[in-house]
């Protein structure tokens, strides 16, 4: 027999160049919170998971093959594009086709008015966080408990009008107590798959985790799509309880808490690392947080919790551009949170960015400052892009290079894609500050005493002195007045 649901992961690595070379695969915790959730209510689930598949055609022999009654598709931006062809795929063999997920939330009309071979292929959005309104979806298409009448009585939803205007129904109350969903799903994925690839391009394998929902900050550039700037926790004990359930099932080498901020309720870490210490559920780790929040006592706790790496989105050494960006951080609190790192023994990655509206000359100047003060352990740096639903991409809406988020389709995660016009800097340049910041990274390790050969030294000095000349005569050349936008790997 079909299942009730056909759940689908649109990432392609066979069709995306770097994840081919990052080769860092996470399942989508998200489809399997849902599976979860609806298996507990009795609904068979699959995951259709394309991460390590080569083509469409495969999941068109799944769907003639199965031809389950309804399919779930949950897209990002950057994977638009893989999933409406997916979408069009399901249409044509006769599912009922339900998007979700961040660029379904943040533009549905973008899937709602999608026509594949002449029909429409969505028949619905499922809008904001999804395990209740799937399931109330659900219910109405199988006849249980007290389903509603029409799509239109059910919270949470965006359906197409009789004009093709996106139509709301009334807004779903976040879930209050996290800890009553169910572990997500992961036997629904061939674990295999993701441990042989890990181990292979890594030499260790890792499982990603999620303790939180939402972020409460308000940076400019940010896409809030699914949880907004609420923020709510699930309880240390149940997140521990996970731990220890992945340590004894899949024995991981390490965690990726994929969180968009840890510890924003101060005494949450301290108990989490009693609760994993408590169960012999310690796996390394890795997190990210805010630089305002890294005070020594809970980076203390994480290090015993088994953090062994934190990423900080330090975007900029210039105060000026901070602001800009509304982070609600200072330069002096990304010195101090990196210091504190260094003295417990955990590994930092920052995200810098570059291209901000209103940066200058003197502000690259001053992260390039901050790169060389701080030392992170690795980093990277993504020119500034605007994603519709951001404040910055209404700072330069009137800018943009492109008729509108409708043309916003990517071919894969990192493709310099985006466009808007700025008065003095252009798209060379950016791409050169790139490899400059981190030939200035480079020289600053060596001269902080990391050994290195002397032909290594000699590389990374010519390099530098090379791509300072090179930039500062870029930085005096008339700009064609675009940013073609390139995101770091991670963003």
């Amino acid at each position: 027999m079909p299942p009730d649901i056909t759940l689908v992961h649109p990432l392609f690595i066979s069709k995306d160049p770097v994840e081919q070379r990052l080769m860092t695969p996470y399942f989508p915790l998200g489809l399997m919170y849902l599976a979860g959730v609806l298996r507990q209510q009795g609904y068979t689930v699959e995951l259709f998971d394309c991460t390590f598949r080569q083509e469409y055609g495969e999941f068109e022999a799944y769907m003639r093959r199965v031809r389950p009654r309804v399919v779930g598709i949950t897209s990002l931006i950057t994977v638009r594009r893989h999933a409406l062809v997916l979408g069009e795929i399901a249409k044509q063999h006769g599912a009922t086709v339900i998007f979700g997920g961040p660029d379904p939330t943040g533009i549905p009309e973008r899937y709602l008015a999608h026509r594949g071979s002449g029909d429409f292929v969505a028949d619905m959005v499922v809008f904001d966080e999804g395990e209740h309104t799937l399931l109330d979806v659900m219910d109405a298409l199988h006849g249980r408990g007290n389903p509603a009448e029409s799509w239109q009585e059910i919270p949470g939803l965006r359906l197409r009008g009789e004009n093709g205007q996106v139509v709301a129904t009334p807004p779903r109350p976040l879930i209050p107590d996290l800890d009553e969903l169910p572990f997500p799903a992961r036997d629904l994925v061939d674990m295999d798959a993701y441990r042989e690839a890990w181990l292979a391009a890594h030499g260790y394998w890792s499982l990603s985790l999620i303790n939180t929902r939402g972020c409460p900050y308000g940076c400019a550039w940010c896409q809030k799509a699914v949880f907004g700037r609420t923020y709510r926790s699930r309880s240390p004990e149940n997140s521990a309880a996970e731990m220890r359930f992945l340590k004894e099932t899949y024995a991981p080498d390490m965690l990726r808490v994929v969180d968009d901020i840890t510890g924003v309720r101060r005494q949450w870490v301290p108990r989490w690392r009693d609760a994993i210490l408590a169960r012999d559920a310690v796996i390394p780790f890795e997190c990210l947080t805010r630089v305002n929040l890294a005070t020594e006592e809970m980076l203390a706790a994480l290090k015993e919790a088994g953090c062994v790496k934190i990423y900080f989105g330090a975007e900029s050494g210039s105060q000026k551009v901070l602001d800009a960006m509304e982070k609600g951080a200072r330069v002096e609190q990304i010195e101090r949170a990196a210091a504190r790192c260094k003295r417990l023994g955990i590994r930092t990655y920052f995200f810098m960015m570059v291209g901000y509206p209103g940066e200058e000359w003197e502000d690259l100047l001053l992260s390039v400052q901050l790169l060389r003060r701080t030392l992170p352990d690795e980093f990277s740096t993504t020119i500034a892009y605007p994603l519709p639903g951001t404040k910055f991409y209404e700072q330069v809406r009137d800018r943009l290079m492109f008729q509108s988020e409708w043309n916003l389709d990517w071919e894969y995660t990192a493709q310099n894609r985006l466009l808007f016009q700025r008065d003095r800097y252009n798209t060379r340049f950016y791409r050169w500050v790139v490899r400059w910041f981190h030939k200035e990274w480079e020289d600053a390790w060596l001269a902080a005493g990391k050994p290195a050969p002397w032909y290594e030294r000699g590389r990374i000095k010519l390099g530098l002195w090379a791509m300072r000349l090179l930039v500062r005569l870029l930085a005096r050349v008339p700009g064609t007045g675009s940013i073609r936008f390139q995101p770091a790997p991670g963003r």
